[in-house]
């Protein structure tokens, strides 16, 4: 295939262009890893922390104002299920399958394997 003149200066920039913008990377980004989870965190109470941030943090973490205060819309979880007894652990277990007037039920909203992940994340708050 022979090629006219113009086509020719055609290809040609083309293909300068190409292998200038083959050439162009993008720089090398510094990317952080997460800061590393504690030994005694299970791979169950990891995936359970996402549940917890796309379920539950809006209202124990997440702030509203209330009376020129920020304040959580429902109470903190931190320590709730911390070497609980069984009853107390069965309790929150309804609770938060249940709901109540203030918070939803998610007996719906999660498969049982997913509780019970959600369930070992809420342990290590």
């Amino acid at each position: 295939m022979r090629l006219s003149t113009g086509a020719w200066r055609c290809t040609a920039a083309a293909a300068v262009l190409v292998g200038t913008v083959g050439a162009m990377t993008a720089p090398a980004v510094a990317t952080q890893s997460p800061p590393p989870k504690p030994a005694s965190t299970s791979a169950a109470a990891m995936r359970g922390e996402a549940w917890f941030y796309q379920r539950c943090s809006l209202c124990h973490m997440g702030r509203i104002v209330k009376d020129d205060t920020y304040a959580p819309m429902g109470p903190r979880l931190a320590g709730v299920l911390k070497n609980a007894s069984a009853d107390r652990e069965k309790l929150i277990r309804e609770q938060i399958q249940r709901g109540s007037p203030r918070m939803p039920g998610f007996q719906h909203t999660f498969t049982p394997a997913e509780f019970e992940e959600l369930i070992a994340y809420i342990k290590t708050l």
